[in-house]
């Protein structure tokens, strides 16, 4: 068991006591050199001896030095009552006690002579009128900083006000100015639009005065053939169709069948494969007709779907007018009745295919002349522009000129063959030209041209040379649809005698797969 720099063992070991003076002059520290009064300047006082005069010192360097030299004392006193308890140390104890009397001295004249010395206290602090005169200024000071901050966010208000003020005016003139504008584009576009409407009827009136009566508005066997189609269709609308929808069952029949003849055609695709299968499809709907009054109301159906079709996509992808003409031409050599079907829905909706130019007969109202003619009216009864009046025209007329070149399919002949082409062409050439006969001339040549010179040759070749010295400068009319028609028709003339061939219509040569 310790007890500070004692060892205490079960047997008594012989004590060494050290030398006093050597002692003090291993743990006394030197004098400083330093002037500073610190506990050392009198720790190598002798006993007995009284101290060296000095200046006062604080307070802190007096508790300082009491502090060292009671701890010191308090180690003595432990050691002593650790020792004193074992009385087998007796001697040691005694030794101990003579090694601490000294230092306790010490400390207790140390005591003494603190006791004596005379601490400066600093004197309490008195408010003289400097003090309040600066207590004063910094109370104005401070009042003249918080009227300025006051001042400052007065004036920041204020310019905000004054900047959001401004955006708002800024705002509201611009608003102003853009409801200005937009009044004034959609003043314009109503301007416009009437104009246009005002153009398109001043055309379509235009065009319903140079189709009054003339002497040549058709030869006299193609008004016989329109005469024939459209009789034809009288007989269907006021005969067929009466039976047909006083029977549930064939009403019934044939508008499921007729559905699927419509998506069959609206699926068409370019490849011999497909068509194919929708011809086949076709035939094998009318084959399972339950009467012939079925079959030739069918057989209306099917020409209807194909023409339909036409008049809507044709007109705007004239390469789709060649998977049409051969379904109907697969479907015809199985029932040669559609090519007249075809005619009669082709000559209703577009009798340029005959070809005809109307012509108001006496007695006929506007109305129906319109009708016949092909124009289309709105729920308001206004006419159609000539722009998309020509597009259907040209749609349907591809579909005619498609089925007239089709080759023969199959090993069987067609039968609608390339010599209805050719009257085609030589009527309308025989005729005073109107404003859209450029159009529809080029519209046959770019589908049927190839197959017919192919066929015709030489003649196809004087042919195409009077309509380049003579029917084109024929065709009068300043309107957009003339103008346009005869330059289109003049390049692709000069194209075809720079070549020696006629350009083809993209698709005319349909994919096996």
């Amino acid at each position: 068991m310790k007890y500070g720099l004692f060892l205490l063992d079960d047997e008594p070991k012989p004590t060494v006591l050290p030398d006093r003076k050597q002692h003090r002059q291993r743990t006394t520290p030197t004098t400083p050199t330093t002037p500073t009064a610190t506990w050392r300047q009198y720790a190598r006082r002798s006993l007995g001896t009284p101290f060296p005069a000095s200046t006062p010192v604080s307070a802190r360097a007096v508790d300082d030095q009491g502090d060292r030299y009671r701890e010191l004392v308090q180690k003595a006193q432990v050691r002593l009552g650790g020792v004193a308890k074992d009385k087998t140390h007796h001697t040691r104890a005694s030794a101990c006690q003579a090694y601490a009397h000294p230092i306790q001295r010490e400390l207790e004249e140390t005591r003494l002579f603190l006791s004596k010395l005379s601490v400066d206290k600093p004197a309490p602090l008195v408010k003289s009128d400097v003090d309040k005169n600066v207590a004063d200024t910094l109370a104005k000071v401070e009042q003249m900083r918080h009227d300025f901050e006051n001042q400052r966010e007065q004036k920041q208000k204020a310019n905000e006000a004054e900047k959001a003020e401004a955006a708002k005016k800024v705002q509201d003139a611009k608003q102003a100015e853009e409801m200005k504008k937009a009044e004034a584009t959609k003043k314009a576009a109503e301007e416009a639009k009437q104009a246009e409407e005002a153009k398109q009827a001043e055309e379509a009136k235009q065009a319903i005065e140079q189709s009054k009566p003339k002497e040549s508005s058709t030869s006299e066997q193609a008004a016989l053939l329109a005469k024939r189609y459209r009789d034809m269709y009288s007989e269907l609308m006021n005969d067929l169709a009466p039976k047909i929808r006083a029977d549930p069952q064939k009403r019934a029949h044939c508008f499921k069948q007729r559905g699927l003849v419509t998506r069959g055609v609206g699926q068409l695709k370019d490849s011999w494969e497909f068509i194919g299968r929708t011809a086949d499809s076709i035939k094998s709907i009318l084959s399972a007709s339950t009467s012939a009054d079925v079959q030739d109301w069918m057989l209306n159906l099917v020409a209807k779907s194909l023409v339909k079709q036409a008049e809507r996509e044709v007109s705007v992808a004239p390469h789709a007018a060649y998977p049409l003409a051969a379904t109907a031409v697969l479907v015809m050599q199985a029932y040669p009745k559609l090519a007249d079907m075809l005619m009669v829905r082709l000559v209703k909706k577009c009798p340029f295919v005959v070809p005809q130019y109307m012509a108001k007969q006496p007695g006929q109202n506007t109305d129906d002349f319109i009708k016949a003619a092909g124009y289309r009216q709105n729920d308001d009864g206004d006419i159609e522009s000539e722009g998309i009046y020509a597009e259907r025209m040209t749609g349907m007329l591809a579909l005619f000129a498609a089925i007239v070149q089709m080759p023969d399919i199959g090993g069987q002949p067609n039968p609608f063959p390339v010599h209805h082409g050719w009257t085609w062409l030589a009527r309308i050439i025989n005729m005073p030209p109107r404003a859209i006969s450029p159009l529809l001339v080029q519209t046959f040549l770019s589908v049927a041209g190839p197959t017919m010179l192919g066929v015709y040759g030489r003649q196809m070749d004087k042919l195409i040379s009077v309509l380049a010295t003579t029917w084109i400068a024929s065709v009068t009319g300043s309107s957009p649809l003339a103008v346009a028609g005869k330059s289109n028709l003049t390049t692709f003339i000069d194209e075809y005698r720079s070549s020696g061939s006629i350009r083809e219509c993209k698709g005319r040569v349909i994919k096996t797969r």
